[in-house]
């Protein structure tokens, strides 16, 4: 049954008001669809991200046990094989080893591969690189010209903490953020004059002085 008009109502125009409405809530409704739709997209995506960074670690976690399993090998066929005098030298190095592997352990013994980081994974691999000729530091690992990959390691670190920076300071101005993050790659490792770095024509000598120099710090990570 109809609406009961008052006086001096026009059926026109309440017919065309009935529509509008009915209009704008369906348009409503298509918006409120469309963002359900979005954030449903976004969770999926987000849970795809997840899953694949938990089968990454997974990955490096087989990869360290293969390494460390290897590595323990060598180290026993390499001990058998000395005369008992230098086999008791040699017992040092193994002991050290051991120890090396201190964190590398930690990690391997972990059910939880969510609940271990970034940086325990990185630790744990480096102990194993110390394992490695020349303690796993080449010449690779020294940066002759830090200059040319400043830019491209800048802008890397800038689109990584942009949309990071935004979402912790709201009321910054991007120019703000950029000099933020301008600071921050300043003191950041990232930036490749605060790795190893020597002059480009540096000796062989002093090529050398740095690998050591590298090497004790390494070191000092896994046997303090």
């Amino acid at each position: 049954m109809g609406k009961t008009l008052r006086k001096g109502e026009n059926p026109k125009k309440i017919a065309g008001n009935a529509r509008k409405q009915e209009q704008l809530n369906k348009k409503v409704q298509e918006e409120l669809s469309k963002l359900e739709a979005s954030e449903s997209a976004e969770w999926s995506k987000g849970a795809k991200k997840a899953n694949k960074k938990k089968e990454e670690l997974e990955a490096k976690k087989q990869e360290a046990l293969r390494k460390k399993q290897e590595r323990e090998r060598l180290l026993k066929e390499e001990e058998a094989s000395l005369p008992q005098s230098k086999g008791r030298r040699k017992g040092g190095a193994v002991k050290m080893a051991v120890k090396k592997n201190a964190s590398l352990d930690a990690f391997l013994k972990g059910n939880d591969v969510d609940t271990y980081n970034a940086s325990g994974l990185s630790s744990a691999l480096d102990a194993l690189d110390l394992l490695e000729k020349d303690s796993g530091v080449s010449n690779k690992d020294i940066d002759r010209h830090p200059e040319r990959r400043f830019k491209a390691a800048y802008n890397a670190y800038e689109a990584r903490r942009l949309p990071e920076i935004k979402s912790e300071k709201p009321g910054l101005r991007l120019v703000q953020v950029k000099e933020l993050i301008y600071k921050e790659f300043q003191k950041s490792p990232e930036n490749p004059f605060n790795q190893h770095t020597i002059n480009f024509n540096a000796s062989q000598a002093e090529m050398n002085s740095m690998k050591q120099s590298i090497r004790h710090k390494k070191e000092l990570q896994f046997t303090q």
